[in-house]
């Protein structure tokens, strides 16, 4: 038989006995660790509505881990991203100042212009590639935002948004 300690109309331990281990100790086949006890019924507690802040969580967990560029990942937490935009924006005014595409020293250097991905591969960009990057890096912070501020909207809030994917881009 199972029975379970009650605290404070909470269950804090549950153990598996012959007979009751106390008269603090109460006999069920369904209560849990956590679950609260009116003195005649078990309740599993209640799941909190999410809130907004959770949701935010989330959509930063998700934008600042990697995105996809080419059929690569590329990492983009806060710094990395400050990095993409510096270059992306380096690119443009290089594509402006006449930068062809192919050239992979448009950046001025001695060397070919080139980006680590997450898994530390290299990629070499040229002009229009790194501005297209930058682009993609941009459009995937936007694109969970939109996503975040789409699941706050409703009503109730979903309790799977963290783990269902088909509410994040």
């Amino acid at each position: 038989m199972k029975y379970a300690i009650i605290e404070n109309g909470v269950v804090t331990n549950v153990a598996l006995a012959d007979e009751a281990l106390g008269t603090n100790w109460i006999a069920s086949d369904v209560a849990q660790k956590g679950w609260t006890y009116d003195g005649s019924t078990f309740a599993a507690p209640t799941v909190p509505e999410p809130t907004s802040i959770d949701v935010n969580a989330e959509r930063n967990r998700r934008m600042f881990s990697t995105f996809t560029f080419g059929g690569v990942d590329y990492d983009c937490e806060p710094l990395s991203l400050a990095r993409i935009t510096g270059a992306a924006t380096l690119a443009g005014f290089a594509m402006g100042a006449g930068a062809v595409a192919g050239n992979l020293r448009w950046h001025g250097g001695a060397d070919d212009f080139t980006w680590i991905a997450a898994d530390n591969s290299l990629t070499t960009m040229d002009a229009q590639t790194c501005f297209a990057f930058g682009q993609t890096a941009a459009n995937n912070q936007s694109a969970h935002v939109f996503a975040g501020a789409a699941i706050k909207a409703m009503n109730p809030t979903p309790q799977d948004f963290a783990s269902n994917e088909s509410y994040w881009p």
